[in-house]
């Protein structure tokens, strides 16, 4: 039976936790979830260097900042979770 814990407080968006991990995945698994969250980020950071500032409001830079910083706690997250899973 699978065992889940919190990520962490960064990753929630809440004050209580609704985002759980699964305690008993495998380091691959783990792994292979943050790698895709890194990606995610780097295909949303290719897209913001080839952007003008007259092409993209301060609200859109905002938005797209924020989701970067979920993806990359949430990578972070699921890294350390790897780096203590058996």
């Amino acid at each position: 039976m699978a065992n889940f814990k919190p990520l962490d407080s960064n990753s929630q968006g809440s004050s209580n936790p609704v985002l759980y991990l699964n305690d008993s995945a495998t380091r691959r698994d783990l792994m292979d979830a943050a790698d895709w969250r890194l990606g995610a980020v780097k295909d949303l950071l290719s897209v913001l260097s080839v952007c003008n500032a007259d092409d993209t409001g301060a609200r859109d830079i905002a938005q797209v900042s924020r989701a970067l910083q979920l993806l990359v706690e949430d990578a972070d997250c699921l890294y350390q979770a790897a780096r203590q899973a058996a």
